[in-house]
């Protein structure tokens, strides 16, 4: 029954980090794309608000789960058999603690994401905010945990976890909600497709740097030192998510230094030349207009690298469910 569920928690806590995920990038590209006025950005907004949406509702099942999952194992009681395993672990428990006051900031998060007004800034900050209480209160139960809910080690965990939830979510968002059939020919349209792009891109670069940085203090916190960094569970998992992880970076390297300065290039020099379109020839007025379309489409490369970015970058928050569940070699 441990094993069983071990099992289950992990996929449980893989469920609610990718909703977390989706949230954050969701949330991102919302905030990034609030003062856009075209055509693609009225049209994108409605599927980001629908995707904050479910990314909250599949949040708050995962975060109910894994609560009934996390009662069940402390009490060692069959799932069906843990409701007052529950209520105690709410009452009388750090974790249980931890639980409500994410619990809450999910609430608040769920009533923002309702209200009609979503580009408003106060709408924008209060959802940011809840956010993060949310990610901290993951923070509180996970290994850095240990010494205290507000310690450096709390800190740099919290920290990781939002860069890791805001580039996994940001990927998924533009790989496979927001990109795909590009701007079409609006003027409007490319610029803001164009200044989202690079949005992304900074953003993703600011989140790596992060991520690598606060990444190599947790894991020299949860090693404890180089003899730790082979022969053990743990030390094996984090080697997986960490190959996971680069191979992220090196496909979102490549999106970055080849694929989207060329990119950029055709949809600016598209805007330009829509300028000039109603200036040609009627003959030549359906070729210039091909021509428009195909360079104000996203590169397909773009979305297939982000894609296959995406994939590696969900394998390793599967690595991470799976890290958060093992001991470290300094917890023995």
């Amino acid at each position: 029954m441990e094993s069983d569920l071990a099992s289950l928690q992990r996929a449980v806590t893989v469920v609610l980090n990718l909703s977390f995920a989706v949230l954050v990038g969701a949330s991102a590209a919302t905030l990034w794309l609030r003062a856009g006025t075209s055509s693609w950005v009225t049209g994108l907004l409605p599927r980001l608000r629908t995707a904050v949406l479910g990314a909250t509702g599949s949040a708050m099942l995962a975060y109910v789960a894994i609560l009934w999952v996390e009662a069940a194992s402390m009490a060692e009681v069959p799932l069906a058999e843990a409701l007052p395993a529950v209520r105690s672990v709410i009452t009388a428990t750090h974790y249980g603690m931890a639980w409500m006051i994410g619990a809450a900031a999910l609430i608040v998060i769920g009533a923002v994401c309702t209200a009609r007004d979503q580009r408003g800034k106060p709408a924008s900050m209060i959802r940011i905010g809840a956010i993060g209480v949310l990610l901290y209160s993951r923070s509180m139960v996970s290994h850095a945990g240990a010494g205290g809910d507000f310690i450096w080690a709390v800190a740099f965990d919290w920290v990781h976890l939002v860069l890791i939830s805001l580039w996994v979510g940001e990927v998924l968002v533009a790989g496979l909600i927001a990109l795909p059939g590009g701007p079409g020919t609006e003027l409007q349209s490319r610029r803001d497709c164009a200044d989202y792009i690079a949005a992304l891109s900074h953003s993703a670069t600011i989140a790596l740097v992060g991520i690598f940085t606060t990444g190599i203090i947790a894991a020299w916190r949860g090693l404890g030192g180089f003899d730790n960094a082979f022969g053990n569970p743990y030390a094996a998992t984090l080697l997986v998510k960490i190959g996971l992880v680069l191979c992220a970076s090196a496909l979102g390297g490549l999106n970055r230094f080849v694929v989207m300065p060329a990119m950029l290039s055709r949809l600016r020099k598209a805007s330009k030349r829509a300028k000039t379109g109603g200036d040609r020839k009627a003959g030549n007025g359906n070729e210039a207009s091909t021509l428009i379309a195909a360079e104000s489409s996203p590169d397909r490369r773009f979305v297939l690298i982000l894609r296959a970015e995406a994939v590696f970058l969900i394998a390793a928050i599967v690595a991470a469910a799976f890290l958060s569940s093992t001991p470290p070699p300094t917890a023995s």
